[in-house]
């Protein structure tokens, strides 16, 4: 019976080498998926009235996807700002977005080609798709309003601003 209990109290060099093993692969999984984690990075726009408004950029597949989706609202004077490699007629949905937008598709200078206004937010499987027929570079999501408060109609202007990273 001694020797029992002797064994008992002394560590099992396995389990503990698995225990090593197993803070270690914690460790790294969350030291990469930090290190992976991309920042958000901001811009702005400048409206033909001189209005700026700040923008989350989206420029990677990922954000793209993402876009504005789970957001409850959007502060006034902000939006995100789809930076594209290139000129397409990029669609949008309005799945898991919980709020109004206004989405305004600019071409490859900067111009306005297309824009929806009042967006609603869907929550149904089968949602209805915006989109351009004209190409376009770049897409802003505002609040619903934007359009029509700053008067923006098609061939206007739009400066954009890209802030160091």
């Amino acid at each position: 019976m001694q020797t029992f209990l002797r064994q008992a109290g002394k560590p099992d060099h396995i389990e503990y080498a698995m225990k090593k093993i197993l803070i270690a692969s914690l460790l790294f999984t969350l030291c990469f998926s930090i290190a992976a984690k991309e920042k958000t990075r901001y811009g702005a726009v400048i409206l033909p009235d001189k209005t700026i408004l700040t923008m989350e950029l989206a420029t990677t597949e990922e954000q793209w996807i993402r876009g504005l989706m789970y957001r409850h609202s959007l502060a006034p004077g902000t939006g995100m700002l789809f930076i594209y490699d290139h000129p397409a007629p990029y669609a949008f949905w309005m799945k898991n977005c919980f709020i109004h937008l206004d989405i305004i598709w600019l071409s490859q200078d900067k111009k306005i080609v297309y824009y929806v206004e009042n967006v609603p937010p869907c929550d149904q499987p089968d949602c209805p798709s915006y989109g351009s027929m004209n190409m376009a570079r770049y897409v802003i999501e505002v609040n619903p309003g934007t359009v029509k408060k700053h008067k923006l109609k098609l061939g206007d202007e739009i400066r954009i601003k890209l802030f160091d990273k």
